[in-house]
């Protein structure tokens, strides 16, 4: 397993990474959980809060995330 696919984003550390807005990202990822999957930003439910793991960001813009992606 690559440290990618170990490494899980916040939703406005995704939003930084694809270089949208914050708001964009939240909808995104709302929309990827009312779609079951087939739409919007990938994320996953962990405790209270959503992450967004580093790999599908990574499939979705062709390019690895870095490792400060702050």
């Amino acid at each position: 397993m690559s440290d990618s696919e170990n490494r899980f984003l916040t939703i406005p550390e995704a939003a930084a990474c694809l270089r949208i807005s914050r708001n964009a990202a939240y909808l995104a990822a709302r929309r990827y959980r009312q779609t079951a999957g087939r739409e919007g930003l990938p994320n996953v439910a962990i405790g209270g809060s959503y992450r967004v793991p580093a790999a599908a960001i990574e499939r979705m813009a062709a390019a690895p995330v870095p490792a400060d992606h702050s």
